[in-house]
Order: C-alpha cells, then structure tokens, then sequence
C-alpha cells in the first residue's frame, strides 16, 4: 500500500515526532510514500529541506496553498466548493484553525496525491506504549504502521483507530460538585476514572498482548489510519469555532463526529487496542498537578471549552432531543462550574454555562457550515470518481 503520514500544527518547528514515526516504519520494513505537513502560522523551512532528503513531503500552509488549489481545479471542482473546504475564514480573523478543517487539508491532498493508507499523527505522540512490568512502567517499541496494516488491509475496514497510552487529557482532581462538571460537559465516563485518580493519577497505560480489537464509532484523530482506495466512503473531519464574551474557542471532537458519519458506513471502524504513548503535557513521567502548573490548568481550561462547543452538533446529529440534552446539562455545570472554580481558585470557569448557552445558541449556524462542507465533499469525490474512471 502506498502509505503517508500526516501531522497538523500551528507553527512547524521540530522534526519530532516525525522522525520517530520514519525510523520506526524503517526498522519495521515499511517505505513511506510522504509525509504531509499542514500548518497555519510558522515554518521552519530548514527543517522541511532535511526531512526531503528522506521522504517525499508535501508542505501546505492553511489558506496559502496555492498547489492544491490548482490540482483540485484540473479536477474540476468549482471554486465555491474549494473556498468551503480550504478557505478559513477564522484564521484570518482570529488567527485560529478549526481542527477539522486542518485535517481536510492534509486528508484532500493525500486523495489528489494517490495515497492509499493515511495515518494521522499528533505533534506529541510517539510510535511506542507504555506498559506495566514487575509493577515498573517502561515505554516499549511497537510496529505502529504494521499493527494498524493488520486490520487496515481486511476488506470491510475503512479505519484503524485505538486510545493513547500516558496522562489523560484530564488531570487528576478531586472536588465536591465534580460528578455535575462532568455530567454538564457530557464527560460521564470521565467522573468514573477520577473517582480514583489518587491510585492511578490519570495514567493510562497499553495492556500489551492482551489485546481486545472491537469495532468502534470512537475515532482519535492522532492514532488513526484511514484507507482511501474506498474514497467513495471517505467522510470529511468537522469542527467549528465560536465566540463566548469577545474571546474565541476551538470546538473538539472532529473525530468522534467523523466516527458517528461510519456508524452508518457499510463499512468498519476497527479499534485496534494499540494504545501509543501521548506526552500530554510534554514533561512525562512527571504527575501532572493542576492547581500548581498553570499550563495544565490553561490547557483544561480550553478543553472545557472545546467539548461545550462540540457537544450541541454532536447531539443533533446523534439524533438526541438538544432542548432537552441542554437543560440538563445546563443544571449540572453551573453546579459544576462553581465548584471547580473554587477548588482551583480560578474565576475563568465560571464562564462555562455561558458558554454552554453560547454554543446551543450557534447551533444552527454549525449545522449549516456541516452541510456546506458536506456538500462540497460530496462534490469532491464525485470528480476524484470522474478523474479515476477516465484514467
């Protein structure tokens, strides 16, 4: 299969991860076709020069890759259809990519370019997990591309897909009102895990050969492998961005949305269990200590707000009754929201129900952005699909 990687970044600067991910797929006996690059601020070109002498790569910076551009209209898509899906407009006001869209980008070029299997890397993952020996936690090796081949290349598999191993994303916390935080930012699983994050402080780790495959609809976006040579199945990846009191916010969840788009695919999203190691705060093993660190709270201060602006598209399109879903919600965060800000001594989360009505609120607007994109998409493989049959 012709393989590439792929790894969206605001400002390309280091040559890690990537580099791990090559001598790893090197020392497997896998070639990489290219690696693509999307960024939307800064570059370091010198760093692109070297990663040319290995592989073949295919830089494109938001909004200013005319390159694309120009393959998608020798393919005759229409220029509205390519403005949808390549044109941000918050980049340009706010200085701020949908995550969605930033994965659009590097998943359209590795189409026009005749990739077959597409993996997406985060900038702080690597191509090894953490497991548990003789109660010690150590990092080991794995085949990263080989373990997610194995499923990829089975007929009725369209994505490989699986968790990370290393610190969640959520700190360890413990507070009186945490069940309703959790509850308000349609997290409920998360309230469980931290029940008894003094034992485990939030860590989690590979299982190693106790593997469980299972088919999924739960997609991670930096540990995810998608075939294309069923680009007719492919969905685009979706999130939005949106204003709460002058500021603006990245919404989450272009992934799990993708994931709900399969359910109804004919066919399979395969959860791999192959739990590679996320650095999630850049400083592991060190137990993350979010009433100390400052970057930690910053960061679940903007996740927070990030999974309150995903959540009412993702109940709309689930199907759910959103009147209902946000009043509920609505009860459990101002609860949750009060005490979490105490226990943190941090008037900033005081603005989630805001924020929570903020997002309801723009509903209607994201669903129209879904199905603008929706339809360009759509447009898209309909000439990759012309392209195809008159080669």
């Amino acid at each position: 299969m012709k393989i590439s990687i792929a790894t969206i970044t605001k400002d390309f600067n280091s040559l890690e991860p990537i580099n791990d991910f090559l001598e790893n797929a090197l020392k497997y006996n896998h070639k990489i076709y290219s690696i693509i690059i999307v960024y939307s601020h800064n570059c370091n070109f010198r760093l692109v020069e070297s990663l040319r002498e290995k592989v073949k790569v295919f830089l494109l910076k938001v909004n200013d890759s005319p390159e694309i551009i120009k393959s998608l209209i020798k393919i005759g898509l229409s220029i509205e259809n390519i403005n949808t899906l390549l044109n941000c407009r918050t980049l340009k006001e706010h200085k701020l990519v949908p995550y969605g869209m930033n994965r659009n980008y590097a998943l359209i070029q590795a189409l026009l370019s005749g990739t077959d299997a597409l993996f997406f890397i985060d900038t702080d993952v690597y191509p090894k997990v953490l497991v548990k020996e003789n109660d010690v936690v150590r990092e080991k090796e794995i085949d990263f591309i080989g373990r997610h081949l194995e499923y990829l290349k089975k007929e009725k598999v369209i994505i490989t897909t699986s968790d990370y191993s290393g610190y969640s994303i959520i700190p360890p916390m413990c507070f009186n009102g945490m069940r309703e935080l959790f509850l308000g930012l349609q997290k409920e699983d998360a309230y469980e895990f931290l029940r008894n994050s003094e034992k485990h402080a939030c860590l989690n780790l590979d299982n190693d050969k106790k593997k469980k495959v299972f088919e999924t609809c739960k997609i991670l976006g930096g540990n995810v492998a998608i075939k294309l040579t069923d680009y007719k199945e492919i969905k685009p990846f979706f999130s939005t961005v949106y204003n709460v009191k002058g500021e603006n916010f990245l919404t989450r969840g272009e992934d799990t949305l993708l994931g709900i788009k399969f359910k109804n695919c004919h066919k399979k999203c395969i959860d791999i269990d192959t739990k590679i190691f996320h650095n999630t705060f850049g400083n592991y093993p060190k137990v993350p200590d979010i009433k100390k660190d400052k970057s930690i709270k910053d960061r679940f201060f903007y996740t927070c707000l990030g999974w309150i602006g995903r959540n009412p598209f993702l109940n709309w399109l689930k199907g759910e009754d959103v009147k209902e879903v946000k009043k509920l919600q609505k009860e459990k965060l101002v609860i949750g929201s009060r005490a979490l800000a105490f226990y943190l001594r941090d008037e900033r989360f005081l603005i989630l129900p805001e924020a929570l009505e903020k997002s309801y609120h723009d509903l209607e607007r994201v669903i129209n952005e879904y199905n603008n994109t929706m339809k360009a998409w759509n447009n898209l493989i309909e000439k990759l699909e012309e392209r195809e049959l008159n080669k």
